[in-house]
């Protein structure tokens, strides 16, 4: 097997369904010891997410051992201490304040382990006036500015179907925990330091120049449809056969280009279609124009006489994926046995990297799979201990 990035580094993680699991799933597919702390009995509430029982978590809680404790318990504390203690990164998302009530405080967690880094996600951050209030995926989006332009001008803003600022205030995370084990490590800093990602901060990052926009003339962007401000032609555009074709066009030789494919020389040579400005100030016509010829047309034929050099390209739902070329000459998705649903197909290890790629070592595992490796493994406890926690409802 090859050599992974995060051999040897020590990850906790504390929290429930995306914005804090999904850190420790990416630190985990590049070869991090990440151990996952669930509550008895109920787990990650991930596990009961969605259409089947399980198969999400099977797919995200990939990698990690995961543990049951109790931390309403003084034992589950004490364990969970003892976990921190040498550990190299924490994650966690509770809501804020829930943690530190539990006596998990930064300042104590500092104390105890100074080179641990500790990353925390909640729906506002840990300070400010809205830091106590619960969070979830919409609340980052609509506060963050994403829904506003998500949809069109006539109908209420659309939320993508997944959870997009979960999942992003999870990437962010990543991101920000290997700064600071750079720092920590490199620079030679030796300190751990704590990180506070919000998912309306996240969203708010995305939000390309509309900050800019708005302080410097005062306006306001908000929902177009499916096309963009700096790309004309573009959006997704209904064939003959009911499929749809998206296409996204910038800059001068790209219009050109794809304006001579369709065979339409009089929007290249329109006198108010000549620069970009131009086009976006006309973006409605152009974007028409093209419709009526994606809708003369099959998808086939569409991306035949528009070619390679145009970008474009249909819209995929899961099976068109499963099915596609691209995805299967990179091995994107692969199968994974599991113990409750036997073989099943997921998104393989992203990003690809070369010298120290990442791998799916097992799914998702059963809840407390790995009490007696951790607990007994790692911190010493014996069979005796362990079964006298569990009859206890410690673990």
């Amino acid at each position: 097997m090859s050599r992974q990035a995060l051999e040897g580094l020590k990850v906790v993680e504390v929290g429930n369904i995306v914005a804090g699991p999904w850190c420790g799933s990416m630190l985990a597919d590049f070869g991090a010891r990440v151990i996952k702390v669930e509550p008895p009995k109920t787990g990650d509430l991930m596990r009961g997410m969605g259409r089947i029982k399980n198969l999400w978590f099977a797919v995200e809680g990939r990698n990690k051992q995961n543990v049951t404790l109790n931390l309403k318990t003084e034992q589950g504390k004490k364990m969970l201490w003892q976990l921190i203690e040498d550990a190299d990164v924490l994650i966690e998302n509770f809501r804020p304040g829930v943690f530190r009530k539990l006596g998990f405080t930064w300042e104590e967690i500092h104390r105890r382990n100074p080179r641990l880094i500790y990353t925390v996600a909640s729906g506002y951050g840990q300070t400010g006036p809205y830091a106590p209030r619960p969070g979830f995926d919409r609340m980052g989006l609509a506060l963050g500015g994403f829904l506003e332009v998500t949809g069109y001008p006539d109908t209420p803003p659309v939320k993508p179907g997944i959870s997009v600022a979960d999942f992003y205030t999870a990437m962010f995370s990543c991101m920000a925990v290997m700064f600071a084990i750079y720092d920590r490590d490199v620079n030679g800093s030796g300190e751990g330091q704590m990180i506070d990602c919000a998912l309306t901060e996240s969203v708010l990052r995305l939000q390309e120049s509309i900050i800019a926009e708005y302080s410097y003339d005062g306006t306001i962007r908000t929902r177009i449809g499916n096309g963009t401000t700096v790309t004309v032609p573009s959006g997704h555009f209904l064939t003959k056969d009911d499929k749809y074709v998206a296409l996204s066009i910038t800059g001068d030789k790209l219009y050109r280009d794809c304006m001579h494919q369709i065979d339409r020389q009089d929007l290249i040579d329109h006198p108010d279609y000549q620069t970009t400005i131009d086009r976006a100030a006309h973006r409605e016509e152009i974007n028409a124009e093209f419709a009526k010829w994606a809708r003369a047309h099959t998808l086939k034929e569409c991306l035949d006489i528009l070619g390679e050099g145009i970008p474009a390209c249909p819209i995929y739902n899961v099976a068109d994926i499963m099915e596609d070329p691209q995805f299967a000459a990179r091995d994107d998705i692969v199968e994974v046995e599991t113990e409750q649903f036997g073989k099943i197909k997921m998104q393989n290890v992203c990003p690809k990297m070369l010298g120290t790629p990442g791998e799916i070592k097992w799914p998702g595992q059963p809840l407390g799979k790995f009490n007696k490796d951790v607990f007994g493994g790692l911190l010493g406890y014996t069979d005796e201990q362990l079964a006298q926690f569990a009859e206890d409802g410690v673990i």
